[in-house]
């Protein structure tokens, strides 16, 4: 039976947190009578130091999913509606940020009466009808109020499959509206980056210790804070910031031994009795994929689950193997910022919905083990679907990467904080036979740290000029469900439709990257959108020593590269042009 035959079902699910144990047995050591038991969730437990958190799983769809075998599914969904995550390359599209824009959906349910079967453990014991009293939405919002990063899926299918073979999107819940006098409910679920943003999660995280006593401008040695205990909150050494003065220390109990003065570019300051101590954040030639996992994990409280390290490791160290970060933070600031300084070296972050993880790529050419998907109007586009745009307003000419910065507190995003420039600069396209016209990005690199490193700056700022050099073009079409595997965020596509001629009106296949997917009607139609995956020349890697001469190379060994050119001619015996180092 074709999908076009079937009828779709569509699935949320929300994870809600529900005690293991069985009221007053066992390690539960609550007491009270018969009827007045708590839910079995956190908010109403009487004995909470045993709480022993499991998840209760509750399913809500239209009424076609009432036959489906061995679930409870409760017929109460009315809508749901998505905002799909579309990536970007550091700033090159001022409409999103650094990190794109990230996933969201919107659950709309119409709130019900209920037995309280599934929901309240202890029904039988109350003294009350609950047909009768409180609604489903209602009770359950008052008797879970910490849904706030519990997980809400989105599962796509057919009626009859099995639920757990359901195309899944996973998300996590961050608002709850509801229910109003009318029975209305809203619930709106995010990715995980979500838990950088500014107003949840912050590194360092805010010092609360302050001192005892003021210091002078040359003091060394031993100060204390001014409440008992603070200290607890401090590393046995490191590096603090006062005011704007940033200090190395060590550290016993409540005191604090201040070692070196005027660190990291700050200037030494007397500062007073009850000024705040606030502990930095400092890493030295970390790899990227440590610090990404440190700052995610521990700073924003993201599921190791969700960080597929060892992925990240590969792409970086095959890619943007010499970066190293080295970077002092002195005050507060928000992950959504930081995570977005070092997407600013040409790394895509984004939350892969189905796989369950935190995926990250660097801005470079297809490797020479991938391969472009053909995507074309005869096989795979849907008819007269296909749009195209110019997006002119992210073409480059000329970057600017700044780099090396001068103070540790001071501004991140001031050129007057930096002690390096490197150019990149493409003449001809500035030129008045091609684009006549200057278009400049500039870039902050704080996370190469005071000192700098001119290679990796200047490689930044090649890669995004050999990118976005010339006019990039989105593509905006719809597939069949069936090339959902083809079409998943940051897939490399070959599109090629009437709407994508060349100079001789033929069609012709565009390399490109899908930047955002939609579902826009469950189980059957995605709307794609796909931008420029243009790099010039062609790329390969340092090889082996055993590897023979060009004439005798493979078209796969050629492919990997890398081979010398003549000099004279800069021509291969077929023809066929230099590689570009990357």
């Amino acid at each position: 039976m074709s999908n076009l035959a079937r009828q779709p079902l569509q699935i949320v699910e929300i994870d809600v947190d529900q005690c293991a144990l069985t009221y007053g047995v066992g390690a539960c050591t609550a007491s009270g009578g018969s009827g007045s038991e708590c839910f079995n969730m956190f908010k109403h437990c009487q004995d909470t130091v045993n709480f022993d958190k499991g998840t209760l799983t509750l399913k809500f769809s239209k009424n076609q999913a009432t036959g489906i075998k061995g679930a409870v599914i409760f017929p109460a969904l009315q809508s749901v509606s998505t905002n799909a995550t579309r990536i970007a390359l550091g700033k090159s599209d001022e409409t999103l940020g650094s990190l794109g824009k990230r996933a969201r959906v919107t659950v709309k349910f119409k709130d019900f009466r209920w037995s309280d079967r599934i929901t309240d453990p202890y029904v039988d014991n109350r003294s009350y009808d609950p047909m009768t009293q409180g609604t489903f939405f209602g009770k359950l919002r008052a008797r879970f109020p910490y849904y706030y990063g519990r997980s809400l899926r989105v599962r796509n299918g057919y009626v009859g499959d099995d639920i757990a073979s359901m195309h899944t999107r996973h998300y996590i819940i961050t608002e709850w509206t509801g229910p109003d006098s009318s029975g209305n409910v809203s619930i709106t679920a995010q990715d995980p980056l979500k838990l950088a943003d500014s107003d949840l999660s912050q590194c360092p995280a805010p010092s609360s210790g302050r001192l005892l006593e003021g210091i002078s401008v040359g003091f060394t040695g031993d100060v204390d804070f001014s409440a008992a205990g603070a200290g607890a909150d401090y590393a046995a050494s490191g590096k603090i910031a006062i005011g704007s003065e940033i200090m190395t220390f060590t550290r016993s109990g409540d005191t604090l031994t201040i070692v070196d003065r005027a660190q990291d570019g700050t200037s030494a300051a007397s500062h007073s009795a009850g000024d705040t101590v606030q502990e930095c954040y400092t890493v030295t030639r970390a790899a990227v994929y440590d610090v990404v996992e440190d700052l995610l994990q521990n700073y924003a409280g993201v599921d190791a689950a969700y960080l597929p390290t060892a992925e990240w490791k590969t792409e970086i160290d095959t890619w943007l193997s010499s970066l190293r970060l080295t970077r002092t933070i002195s005050k507060p600031t928000a992950l959504v910022t930081l995570l977005g300084q070092i997407a600013d070296f040409g790394i895509v972050f984004w939350w892969d919905e189905i796989g369950q993880k935190i995926r990250i790529k660097a801005n470079r050419p297809a490797g020479h083990d991938e391969s472009f998907t053909a995507l074309t109007d005869a096989s795979n586009i849907l008819e007269k679907s296909a749009k195209v745009e110019n997006l002119d307003g992210q073409r480059l000419s000329r970057v600017w990467v700044w780099h090396g910065y001068i103070s540790a507190s001071s501004s991140m995003t001031d050129g007057d904080n930096y002690k390096r420039l490197p150019l990149q600069v493409d003449a001809s396209a500035e030129g008045e036979n091609e684009y006549d016209q200057t278009r400049e990005l500039q870039i902050f690199l704080p996370w190469l740290g005071p000192n700098g490193d001119d290679a990796i700056a200047s490689t930044v700022g090649f890669r995004m000029l050999d990118r976005y050099r010339d006019t990039p073009r989105r593509v905006t079409f719809y597939v069949d469900v069936k090339d959902r595997d083809d079409t998943e965020v940051a897939a490399l596509v070959a599109v090629q439709s009437d709407t994508l001629q060349d100079a001789f009106g033929a069609s012709a296949p565009v390399e490109m990257q899908v930047t955002e997917v939609t579902e826009t009607v469950p189980g059957h139609i995605l709307q794609i959108v796909s931008e420029s995956y243009q790099f010039s020349g062609r790329y390969g890697f340092i090889t082996e020593n055993a590897r023979g001469i060009y004439d005798d190379a493979t078209d796969t060994q050629k492919v990997k590269g890398t081979y010398i050119v003549d000099e004279a001619t800069l021509l291969f015996p077929d023809g066929t042009g230099p590689y570009l180092i990357f």
